[in-house]
């Protein structure tokens, strides 16, 4: 190595050393203090899974997220109260207003006191204070029979209620006391025919308790005025006065109103399965939904569509089959009479085809729904599915108070109750059963139509997510 290059080797490695042991200039100096306070910041640091306070610093972008996700639910909510809890509301509260609209006949076979006092007493009480039915006078010629009027009250149901009043009610009774018949029975004058399975809560409240009063109070001051007038014609009748004694009820009380209740709300058990139970009907058809959603989400990207529409409809039917048949079975032990149409057998056969059937539109249509909406949606669908069929199906639509209301004859829950009551009360005809099951396979033939659809909707909004999904990642990697 020649002396030059020594001396420039030598002259470097003195720049070097002395570089490293001069003091760094101001704006290195800053430089270095940013970066470190910038490290040493907690935003910059990833938060620590179990570690953090809920107002931490470093989640920041989740509780953002958080905050948002609950209050869009709390605005939805608050909608839902508005436009669907409103309907059940709106379904009860002019229940007293809405009573006229349940009919009840008056057959008045009597042409005197009594029966135009009665007559008069009821239709006088359709303009009097609600709760009340509307009275109708019916010619007697049209039901030469009673069984032919009780047919009306429990099969064809054309009306709520018929009082009879006997045929020469006002005559017998004068008879009786003239007499002195000791076997006069006051129940034999007046009847009120109803059928309270019809509807337990409607039939006792809106019914007959209004009728009851409208006629305790007319049979009170007819009894009076009608003793106090025969009392009178008898003054200086000894025998007479000796024949009413032999018969004290012809005066003390003539009249006596005689309850025929043809469908007594007899088996408790029934509130259970008419009231709550198709609310847990659909709810268990609804964790069918939610268990297929969930079954089959690593399976459902490698199915062909037809294959894809085949699972989604066959395998939710073999659930709510045995599901179905499980509450049917249930209401055996708790002795809820299946014989009362039918035979035991057939009864409990047709209820469970009424039970599977409907469990079967119900639960689809939370298949459909969770296809169109979700599985973050399907909640407020499946409140909207319960409101809508509840709101119509406890009392009357005849108590609703707007035609709004009228779409319940075609709602699942108004024709599977229908199902329901004709069975274990015998309550409508036989072929109303048929009416019922028609609309309800209307429906699993609308649902069968349009399933596919929504499945292919569905199907076509995830291919278009996983799609941009991945050219996201494809454009982050480049």
């Amino acid at each position: 190595m020649s002396s030059t290059d020594h001396s420039n080797t030598h002259g470097s490695v003195g720049e070097s050393a002395a570089a490293a042991s001069s003091p760094p200039r101001p704006m290195e100096t800053k430089q270095t203090a940013d970066e470190t306070s910038t490290a040493a910041t907690p935003m910059r640091q990833p938060p620590q899974l179990g570690q953090e306070t809920f107002w931490s610093p470093r989640l920041r972008a989740q509780r953002g997220d958080y905050f948002k996700a609950m209050g869009a639910t709390t605005l939805l909510l608050m909608i839902t109260v508005w436009a669907v809890i409103s309907i059940y509301w709106g379904s009860v509260y002019k229940e007293i207003d809405c009573s006229p609209n349940l009919s009840a006949w008056i057959i008045n076979r009597d042409s005197g006191t009594i029966g135009a006092t009665i007559q008069e007493a009821l239709l006088a009480s359709n303009d009097g204070p609600k709760p009340h039915s509307t009275w109708t006078v019916i010619n007697p010629s049209r039901f030469p029979t009673q069984d032919e009027a009780d047919y009306e009250v429990t099969n064809t149901l054309s009306t709520w209620m018929i009082v009879t009043i006997a045929e020469d009610a006002t005559a017998r009774l004068e008879q009786a006391r003239a007499s002195g018949d000791a076997s006069w029975d006051p129940r034999s004058l007046i009847s009120l025919t109803y059928a309270t399975s019809r509807n337990f809560q409607v039939v006792p409240s809106m019914v007959l308790s209004p009728a009851m009063n409208t006629l305790n109070k007319a049979l009170a001051q007819l009894s009076g005025q009608l003793a106090g007038q025969y009392l009178t014609s008898i003054a200086s009748n000894q025998s007479a006065i000796n024949n009413l004694a032999r018969a004290p009820q012809t005066i003390a009380s003539p009249i006596v109103l005689n309850q025929r209740d043809l469908r007594p709300y007899d088996a408790p058990v029934a509130i259970a399965v008419l009231v709550v139970g198709l609310i847990y009907l659909c709810i268990l058809a609804f964790n069918s939904t939610l268990a297929n959603f969930n079954a089959r989400q690593g399976l459902q990207p490698f199915l062909r569509y037809r294959s894809l529409v085949a699972m989604r409809f066959l395998a939710p039917l073999v659930c709510y089959f045995f599901v179905s048949l499980m509450i049917s079975l249930l209401n055996i032990p708790f002795d809820l009479p299946f014989g009362r149409t039918f035979s035991y057998g057939a009864g409990f056969m047709t209820w469970w085809c009424a039970t599977f059937t409907g469990m079967c539109i119900l639960g689809l249509v939370t298949e459909c729904f969770i296809s169109i909406v979700g599985p973050r949606f399907i909640g407020f669908t499946l409140v909207a599915w319960i409101i809508v069929n509840v709101s119509v199906a406890n009392l009357p639509i005849e108590l609703s108070p707007t035609i709004f209301y009228r779409y319940g004859y075609a709602m699942p829950f108004y024709n599977i109750r229908g199902i329901y009551v004709k069975i274990i009360f015998d309550v409508g005809q036989r072929i109303e059963i048929l009416k019922y099951f028609g609309i309800l396979w209307a429906w699993l033939a609308v649902i069968l139509l349009t399933f596919p659809i929504w499945i292919y909707l569905e199907r076509r909004s995830a291919l278009k997510a996983r799609q941009a999904q991945q050219s996201g990642i494809e454009k982050s990697s480049s």
